[in-house]
Order: structure tokens, then C-alpha cells, then sequence
């Protein structure tokens, strides 16, 4: 048995260690003015979404007329925002996972330094074993490949 957890341990270690599972989301966390800046670009790219005024375009799809896996990601957020979680997730299967990412980034803006901080560290290690980012990385463009498919 103490072995198993030995083994276990290690690799939880290894996979802490390996770069590919490198902490994303919880260094931006660190740095009030990096989050107000992500969530200004953010809220005026939804905000000009959802009055149907021209927003910034993906530069993908204008120029080769192919939609990146972020695609319909802020349509999505407005339906959202609109209370339509239905129609949200059938344009985009990752909103949720936006607006998740969004709602942390917000909260932490909130928090006092020092809880904005654990919260920080807490995530980071999170981030480490889990590799969380990479999965959801590996995740949209699994996604984006199955779109491609379905419009070719």
C-alpha cells in the first residue's frame, strides 16, 4: 500500500512539474490591472456584440473564410447573458466555460489582496496536477475539428 501511494505521489510530482501543465489563469489573477484590462476588452467585444454593432472580427475567418475554435464564443456569452442557456451552448459548447472563467476573474478583482492571493495559489496548484488549461486547450480544438466537419 505504501508503495501504491509512493507511486501515486510521483506522479502527481511529475505531472506538477511537466510544462505542458504550467499555471495560466492564476498568474493573471495576481495583477488587478491585467484583470480589468481582460474584462474591459471582454465587456466591450460582448457589449458591441449584443447591440449588433460591428465588433472585432476574427481575423481567421475574414481572411480564409475558416472559423477558429473561438467562433460564435461571443454570440454565445450575449445568450447567456440573455438567460438563454440552451441556445448559448447549441452555438457554442464552451460558454459556460467561458463565463466560468469570467465570473472567477471578476471575483478576484473583488477580493482583498491577500485573499485574491490564496485564491491565486490555490488555483495554481489546481492548475499543476490537473493540468486543467491543457485539457480544455486539447478540449476546444477537439471541438473546433468536429465543427469543421460538420460545415465542410
Amino acid at each position: 500500500m505504501a508503495r501504491f501511494s509512493m507511486e501515486a505521489n510521483h506522479s502527481i510530482k511529475s505531472a506538477a512539474s511537466n510544462p505542458l501543465f504550467t499555471p495560466i489563469l492564476a498568474p493573471v489573477m495576481q495583477s488587478r490591472w491585467i484583470i480589468a484590462l481582460l474584462g474591459a476588452i471582454t465587456l466591450f467585444q460582448v457589449a458591441l456584440t449584443a447591440l449588433e454593432l460591428p465588433a472585432w472580427q476574427c481575423p481567421l475567418k475574414v481572411t480564409l473564410g475558416i472559423a477558429c475554435p473561438g467562433c460564435g464564443l461571443t454570440r454565445a456569452m450575449v445568450l447567456l447573458a440573455e438567460g438563454d442557456w440552451l441556445a448559448a451552448v447549441q452555438l457554442h459548447a464552451f460558454a459556460p466555460v467561458g463565463l466560468g472563467i469570467g465570473l472567477l476573474l471578476v471575483v478576484s478583482i473583488l477580493l482583498p489582496a491577500k485573499w485574491r492571493h490564496r485564491v491565486s495559489e490555490r488555483l495554481a496548484v489546481f492548475e499543476k496536477r490537473s493540468g486543467i488549461m491543457l485539457w480544455l486547450i486539447f478540449g476546444l480544438l477537439i471541438y473546433w475539428i468536429g465543427r469543421l466537419t460538420i460545415h465542410i
